[in-house]
């Protein structure tokens, strides 16, 4: 076997060790990379994150001294449960406010409307002139559960006294379950979302949203 001449191998031994450490940069350099580039990605999600945080913050801080006060309202305008008790009760008010009788009210069946929202009937007759049945028709848009007028049939039954059938719609719809990930950014109410619940506002709230339980009694009412 030839023997490799001694300046060849001192090339060699001058050569191995550069090759050596030029192969570890290179594998070194790239790990090191991907990691700085990985930092940089998780740096700019906090970042963006945190920008998020601040806006929903200062979202919450402007909204906190009047949210729950727009929550009332709207549950009352819209609840999630069917609102014709709370409709008659309304309706009798506005009645009795406007010197009208009012006389066989009955709630019909809870059906889906066509705007995507459960819906309910209630008829009823009022007895009065005209001129204050169609005040009392005009009224109806401004309470709250939201009402609409779906049908009038007006008669004279006497002079200066009518008649009116009435049937109001009235609607609800089931609360959202879920809220949006802390990270998703929020948008404040816009102008038209605010006028919304400044009109939301101006309806006059039932007496009460909800029947109370009642209390006391038996817990077995089979007992004794």
């Amino acid at each position: 076997m030839q023997k490799i001449p001694e300046n060849v191998m001192s090339v060699i031994k001058v050569i191995l060790p550069l090759l050596a450490i030029l192969l570890l940069f290179v594998i070194v350099g790239k790990f090191g990379f991907g990691k700085i580039a990985d930092i940089r990605t998780q740096i700019s999600a906090a970042q963006t994150e945190q920008k998020v945080l601040s806006q929903k913050l200062n979202i919450l801080t402007n909204v906190a001294a009047t949210g729950e006060q727009f929550s009332n309202i709207a549950v009352s305008a819209l609840p999630d449960g069917n609102p014709s008790l709370a409709v008659v009760s309304q309706l009798k008010i506005l009645a009795g406010t406007d010197g009208l009788l009012i006389s066989e009210v009955k709630s019909g069946s809870p059906a889906n409307d066509n705007t995507g929202l459960s819906a309910v009937s209630v008829s009823f007759n009022v007895i009065g002139s005209r001129i204050q049945i169609e005040s009392f028709i005009n009224k109806i848009s401004s309470i709250a559960p939201i009402t609409i007028v779906d049908k009038i049939k007006i008669n004279e039954s006497s002079p200066g006294s009518s008649v009116a059938n009435i049937v109001v719609k009235s609607f609800w719809a089931p609360f959202p379950t879920q809220i949006p990930p802390v990270s998703q950014a929020i948008a404040d109410l816009t102008p038209d979302e605010q006028q919304t619940m400044q009109e939301l506002s101006d309806l006059k709230q039932p007496i009460f949203s909800q029947i109370p339980a009642a209390q006391g009694g038996k817990s077995d009412p089979f007992s004794p």
